[in-house]
């Protein structure tokens, strides 16, 4: 399967790995220890979870190690098929129906012991959930919000007109080698806000209905096309647009709470995402949990129970839920959320995951990413309008699944 989004987080951080990668072999992570959990964590993100997971053993006398794992859905989809997959790994939610249909995932109904509903938010507890099963416990909400360097805006504007003025301001490629924004032009996941504010949907879960081609969701090409491409550079890979904000080369960037330690040396503020006229930003939201996958049913004893112990432990502890705060990711716990302790920055992601809509973890949305990929690419690089570009992506779509 093949998508784009959060394509930001393929690095391997130089201290993210809690144990060494020796069993690296062409890529893929293998190694000898059944108790390992993956994830794709940045730096600062990596830090803090090795910390957390140190603390955990320390408590509990298990030994569970970690890998830190580069294009996590490659390493899964290699991994897994062939037994050597991790017990349990972290990522949004929107693998739950595809990976249900794979039968990678372990339904841990039977070993969980708390109650989904009374510990985590509505839409936390249904999103672990697929036909019945637990396949995980969730640990935050995310989505892509507005970010702005303070030493060049002095406060975030609240409509895109607002912002508009402030990236003419800024905007001399040529000249100063400057931009408007930093913003990923192809990437679906970062653009959805737009394509979807004019009460569009990418694909409608519950209606089971592809939208890419409706005149909502091709108004919103058109607008990002107009009001927001132009300001951006050129290159299309999420790290270009990295560095253009973090060098202080750009005033905004929409990007995600995993960025917000990268951007530790910048005066950054956080904000909602900007309203354009007649619209409402409607980004995709992600719950992101840690998954339980079929490798524990084979693990040595006690393996599968260790990893299901930590996944609760991590979930419901105070002092991770407020340090991924600090980080900008949302407390789904129900003693969290809607505090008003957890500052400006998760507010801000908070008031954005309000606007939006939990991506599709229907399989079907996996067809989605790709084709749109390459009608955005279409669309900006002037080969075709976005009428013409999303009606072939969704031409691509409807055929993949028939």
């Amino acid at each position: 399967m093949t998508m784009n989004r959060r394509s930001i987080l393929k690095g391997i951080g130089g201290t993210a790995a809690a144990t060494t990668l020796a069993g690296c072999i062409g890529g893929l992570f293998t190694g000898d220890d059944p108790e390992v959990l993956w994830h794709e964590f940045q730096d600062a993100e990596a830090e803090d979870f090795n910390d957390f997971l140190a603390e955990f053993n320390e408590e509990t006398g298990h030994d569970l190690g970690s890998n830190s794992v580069n294009e996590m859905e490659e390493q899964l989809e290699t991994a897994l098929p062939a037994g050597e997959g991790p017990v349990g790994f972290t990522w949004a939610h929107d693998w739950i129906g595809l990976y249900h249909d794979e039968g990678y995932l372990y339904d841990a109904t039977d070993d969980i012991d708390l109650n989904l509903e009374d510990t985590y938010s509505e839409a936390a507890a249904e999103a672990v959930q697929w036909e019945g099963n637990v396949y995980g416990l969730p640990y935050a909400a995310e989505t892509v919000t507005l970010m702005y360097n303070r030493e060049m805006v002095e406060e975030p504007p609240e409509t895109i007109d607002e912002m508009e003025e402030i990236m003419e301001d800024y905007h001399d490629p040529d000249g100063e080698g400057t931009y408007g924004l930093a913003y990923p032009p192809t990437d679906v996941y970062f653009m959805s806000a737009y394509l979807q504010a004019f009460d569009g949907l990418l694909f409608d879960e519950e209606a089971d209905e592809l939208g890419v081609d409706s005149d909502a969701v091709i108004e919103g090409g058109e607008f990002i096309e107009q009001s927001l491409y132009p300001y951006t550079p050129a290159a299309s890979d999420n790290e270009a647009h990295e560095a253009t904000f973090g060098d202080g080369n750009a005033p905004f960037t929409i990007n995600g709470p995993w960025m917000t330690g990268e951007y530790a040396d910048l005066d950054l503020g956080v904000a909602p995402l900007p309203l354009p006229d007649g619209g409402e930003p409607t980004p995709l939201t992600g719950i992101p949990l840690w998954y339980f996958t079929t490798e524990g049913e084979e693990a040595d004893e006690g393996t599968l129970e260790s990893v299901v112990e930590f996944a609760e432990w991590y979930t419901t502890n105070d002092d991770v839920i407020t340090t991924n705060a600090d980080n900008g990711m949302i407390p789904v716990h129900n003693d969290h959320v809607g505090s008003d302790e957890l500052g400006e920055t998760v507010g801000a992601f908070s008031e954005t995951v309000d606007m939006g809509v939990p991506m599709p973890a229907d399989a079907k949305m996996d067809s989605v990413w790709a084709p749109m990929e390459d009608a955005l690419d279409q669309l900006f690089s002037g080969s075709e309008s976005a009428a013409d570009a999303f009606e072939t992506a969704a031409d691509e779509i409807r055929d993949s699944w028939d």
